[in-house]
């Protein structure tokens, strides 16, 4: 007979009113507390007619379902037998209450089970579907706790044993849901930065599934994540291995995409920081690598120990190729954990500009900041790691400068310079790089077997040819090699023309070439360049102003012009490209095309002397230019990949804009457009290019847009000092014009004033706002009045959600969805500010499908606010969830501001758990953040909040006297800050506020300056952090 049994995890009455059957593993039946489960439910044929049942879209007739139970044949009498097996299963379940037509019900058509019933494997679909809801809302924590259990889900565990047909679909349903969920908790995992898990969910997807590609596609994007170069590789051939080996194919192209992506953005030394990077990879050989081994040893001995190491040669001698090779070798990854990264200053022509391009290269913010102590900054806690620093020959005393301050900052670090010359550091290391040795003198053997002969052959070999050195062409060749000087550069670049010519042709071609002495890689460069036609030396010199590589769509409209058709440019690459004056990056989805250092000052110096400079930087301003958007004020996420992708020429516009190269405007204009770019991804160095080129521009339109563009990014990075200054100067230039950007001044303006604690300046400014917005579009009325409630709602009054609806009803009916995706969050956290709840939640749910997946500065406002209405309702997982991606995401985008409000309601929600220690560590990290900021209203709430979690560590401790005390201090100090600006804080964290003035009351609280209180709140939290951890006594 059936057991009826409660069990954990079975569903209660309330919470199911129906029954519940499971066809996963032994199979069940549960109805409240009680079960029939396994041979409970009856034999073989009991269980699969109630899996087949559970499994049907309806009535299942009767002759189906008894070919599911016989698979054979079925009795002669199987209409009986099938009753018969129908009965006993309903007698089974009735301890159950699902006898009878209760659970399986007769009909007409068949059998099938009640409307009330659910089935496992269906609540699994749901719950997988309300994981992938969460992740997308920013909740990953919650996501994998609900994708992981499901991530054991195997096929096989569908009624094992039997093999009907009738089973396949439903086992591969179930399979696919386990690889689903597997996919959603590596991409959750490697959100929130934990990449090991990420990576065994993407091998736990293959190992389940091995010919299934998109569980190869889910792990290539974890190592990618984790920046596992290496391991996407291995991963790629494993996946090409089995597929080949079982099915007799090829990947799909959907997994060679896949490949080539992740192997294109994954850093080759790993993943360093937030933002490393494409541009700070290990470059890719562009070349073969002959007979370097006693060097290659040498230096990559040298490489194991920190300190600086200098590698110089001869232009054209191979230094880079020679780093290239080592850095790139398993041995020396394996001695550098921290990583490997690589930043070219080939570009870089003046000192000052040599840490800053680092920074940049690096995905560093710079700003106004010291760019040398930022690269300290990200690599001194990577321990044993390398920095690059390659072609420092034109920037020696800002790169010195650069290294000093980096090896005093990090003493694990290898720091690795190529140049002509030494540094002349101090400790340094100098690695000369010498050219190969000449030819022997002996005969053809012994001359082809040569290093500098050998290589010749490689590179006509890559031309199409085949380099014959017999006795009749042996001297020649040993000529030739001996013109070359030895220098790998040199030899490509004699190879490259072998492909039109015969080695004694070009002995003669080569005669202007002094047997020893002189620059030979120029002058065999410059025999090449004297080979091309007009158009082919044109798009030579032109190549020259873009530092760095670019895909052949850009290139184009860079260097196509009069005479140039667009339609010859990719002809044109070919050839400069068989005669070795350009490389050509083929891994990844799109080739990238680079001058090599030496032929880039070549082909700069040709471009100066044909007086094209002027011409060709217009040119490729006009190719930047044309990727922008014509209104400043269009969201990014359209261009933004496009932009990420140009970059390095994006800085070259700017810089020739500063250096006089470019009109001023013309740099005006492209910098202010790109300022909704810069808030997306990196606000500092908007802040870096903007401050340089207001600084020399004269008054007009395209001055004051770059000032409020300076002006908005210094606001967004909690700059009020600047940001009120640059944005009151737009204001003046605008005032009396029909300028939008006037009103969008004030607005920000109003912010301001509100952040320095000038409320009537603030309001003043508002409603000036609101008054010039009048004659734009809605978006601009819908800043206008969004400004207004910003301002009242941190003063605590409740008109404010008023003004916020009025700014949503105006952007549903006259803005964009862009807009509107923008405008929802700062509306929900005005309501949630003053305690409008359910219009905050509404905003909040609206908005969000609408900005899943991105990384914007409305985003960080909607999960902050998400986060306080989590708390306000009691929901403490979801607000820590909430509050930790909205700082992940502050951080990286350098929006400063919203960074302490966030770490208090982290704080507060790791409070409610019960996590002092977290709580304690959130706090002070809040503490940290708002003295980082120069208005002091945020210090306010962090002091409160520090205080909470004092109280609440008083209250668990001995000597809670001390810290109730200290307590009341942070909460007297945390008064005269918001008397001082008449800032009540959020409504829906004043109540625990008021609730601890009570606590502490009895308790002398003499009040403190907000600095000395934040310094005895970020100790005491330390302290008391530690004696929780300890059960120590505080």
């Amino acid at each position: 007979m059936a057991v009826a049994s409660a069990e954990p995890g079975g569903r209660g009455a309330r919470d199911a009113p129906g029954v519940r059957v499971e066809v996963i593993g032994a199979g069940a039946v549960r109805h409240g507390d009680a079960a029939v489960t396994g041979l409970a439910l009856g034999g073989r044929r009991a269980r699969v007619a109630l899996a087949a049942l559970a499994l049907a879209d309806g009535p299942l007739p009767a002759d189906r379902l008894a070919a599911m139970i016989w698979p054979d044949t079925p009795p002669p009498t199987w209409p009986v037998a099938l009753r018969g097996v129908i009965r006993s299963l309903r007698a089974a379940l009735e301890p159950v209450d699902a006898g009878g037509q209760r659970l399986i019900v007769t009909t007409p058509s068949g059998y099938r089970l009640a409307h009330d019933a659910s089935v496992d494997l269906d609540q699994m679909e749901e719950s997988l579907a309300e994981a992938g809801a969460m992740a997308a809302a920013g909740r990953h924590e919650t996501a994998i706790a609900m994708a992981e259990p499901l991530t054991v889900l195997d096929g096989g565990l569908l009624l094992p044993g039997e093999d009907g047909a009738w089973l396949t679909p439903h086992r591969a349903r179930s399979d696919a849901l386990a690889l689903r969920a597997l996919e959603l908790v590596a991409g959750s995992a490697g959100a929130l930065g934990d990449h090991h898990r990420a990576v065994a969910a993407g091998r736990g997807a293959v190992s389940a599934s091995t010919l299934n590609e998109r569980a190869h596609r889910v792990l290539f994007r974890a190592l990618q994540a984790a920046g596992d170069r290496a391991g996407v590789v291995q991963a790629y051939e494993a996946c090409r291995a089995v597929l080949a080996e079982q099915l007799g194919v090829d990947p799909a192209p959907e997994t060679v995409d896949a490949y080539l992506a992740a192997i294109g953005s994954a850093p080759a030394g790993g993943s360093v920081g937030p933002r490393s990077g494409l541009t700070a990879r290990v470059p890719q050989p562009s070349s073969a690598f002959f007979d370097r081994e006693a060097e290659a040893a040498s230096l990559a001995a040298a490489l194991r120990e920190p300190g600086l190491v200098t590698v110089t040669g001869r232009g054209g001698v191979g230094k880079t190729r020679l780093v290239t090779q080592v850095a790139r070798a398993p041995a020396t990854a394996a001695a550098l954990s921290g990583g490997r990264l690589w930043v070219s200053l080939a570009a870089v022509d003046r000192d000052e500009f040599v840490a800053a391009e680092a920074a940049m290269t690096l995905g560093l913010p710079v700003g106004t900041e010291d760019a040398a102590a930022l690269v300290a900054g990200l690599l001194a806690p990577l321990g044993r790691a390398m920095l690059v620093l390659d072609g420092c020959e034109a920037v020696l005393d800002g790169t010195a400068s650069l290294a000093a301050s980096l090896l005093a900052a990090c003493p694990a670090l290898t720091l690795v310079v190529t140049s002509r010359v030494p540094l002349a550091a101090e400790a340094e290391r100098v690695f000369d790089v010498a050219a190969f040795p000449p030819p022997g003198v002996g005969g053809p053997d012994e001359i082809a077997a040569s290093e500098q002969v050998r290589l010749l052959a490689d590179r006509v070999r890559a031309g199409g040819g085949e380099l014959a050195v017999d006795e009749a062409a042996a001297p020649f060749v040993a000529e030739l090699c001996r013109r070359c000087g030895g220098l790998p550069l040199a030899i490509e670049l004699a190879g490259a023309q072998l492909a039109v010519m015969s080695v004694p042709d070009l002995l003669d071609h080569l005669a202007g070439l002094a047997k020893d002495g002189g620059d030979r890689v120029r002058g065999i460069a410059q025999s090449s360049y004297a080979l091309l036609d007009p158009d082919e030396a044109t798009v030579f010199r032109r190549l020259a102003v873009l530092d760095g590589p670019a895909t052949l769509p850009f290139l184009r409209e860079v260097v196509a012009t009069d005479p140039i058709a667009p339609v010859r440019v990719v002809r044109i690459l070919r050839e400069l490209t068989a005669r070795g004056l350009l490389s050509v990056d083929r891994s990844g989805p799109r080739w990238r095309y680079h001058q090599d250092d030496d032929l880039h000052r070549m082909a700069r110096e040709l471009l100066d002397a044909a007086g094209e400079t002027g011409h060709a930087m217009t040119r490729l301003a006009d190719a930047v230019s044309a990727m922008l958007p014509t209104e400043a004020k269009t969201p990014p996420e359209p261009y933004l990949d496009a932009i990420n992708e140009v970059l390095a020429a994006v800085r070259t516009v700017l810089g020739a804009a500063t250096d006089g190269l470019l009109p001023p405007g013309r740099g005006l204009d492209i910098a202010f457009r790109l300022h909704r770019y810069w808030a997306a991804s990196n606000v500092a160095e908007g802040r870096f290019w903007l401050s340089r080129l207001v600084a020399g521009a004269p008054p007009g339109p395209a001055a004051a847009h770059a000032t409020y563009a300076l002006g908005y990014l210094g606001y967004w990075a909690g700059d009020t000092a600047a940001a009120a200054r640059d944005l009151h100067a737009a204001a003046e230039q605008l005032a009396g014009q029909d300028d939008e950007y006037a009103a969008r001044a004030l607005i920000y303006l109003g912010g301001l004033a509100d952040d320095m604690d000038r409320g009537e300046d603030a309001l003043g400014y508002v409603r000036r706002a609101i008054d010039a917005a009048a004659p734009f579009g809605a978006d601009l009325q819908v800043g206008a009045a969004m400004g207004m409630g910003c301002v009242l709602a941190e003063r605590g009054r409740q008109e404010a959600a008023w003004f916020a609806a009025e700014a949503i009803v105006l952007c549903r009916r006259a803005g964009s969805p862009e807009q509107l995706a923008a405008t929802l969050p700062t509306a929900a956290m005005v309501c949630w500010q003053v305690g409008e709840l359910d219009a905050a939640r509404g905003y909040v749910a609206e908005a969000t499908p609408l900005l899943a997946g991105s990384r914007r500065i409305a985003r960080v406002v909607l999960l902050s606010a998400a986060a306080g209405i989590a708390l306000a309702g009691g929901d403490g997982g979801a607000a820590v969830e909430f509050a930790a991606q909205a700082d992940a995401d502050a951080r990286a985008l350098g929006i400063d501001r919203e960074i302490p409000l966030i770490r208090c309601v982290l704080a507060r929600a790791r409070l409610a758990g019960g996590d002092v220690t977290a709580a304690a560590a959130a706090a002070a990290d809040a503490i940290a953040a708002a003295r980082a900021l120069a208005f002091p209203y945020p210090m306010a709430l962090c002091l409160e909040t520090a205080a909470l979690v004092l109280l609440d560590g008083a209250g668990h401790a001995t000597g809670d006297g001390e810290l109730a005390d200290a307590a009341g201090r942070l909460l007297a100090a945390a008064e005269l800050i918001r008397d001082r600006g008449d800032r009540p804080g959020p409504v829906t964290l004043s109540g625990d506020v008021r609730r601890a003035r009570v606590a502490a009351a009895r308790h002398t609280a003499m009040a403190l300056e907000p600095a000395a209180a934040a310094e005895l709140g970020v100790a005491l939290l330390a302290t008391l952090s530690a004696a929780v951890g300890t059960d120590q006594p505080c």
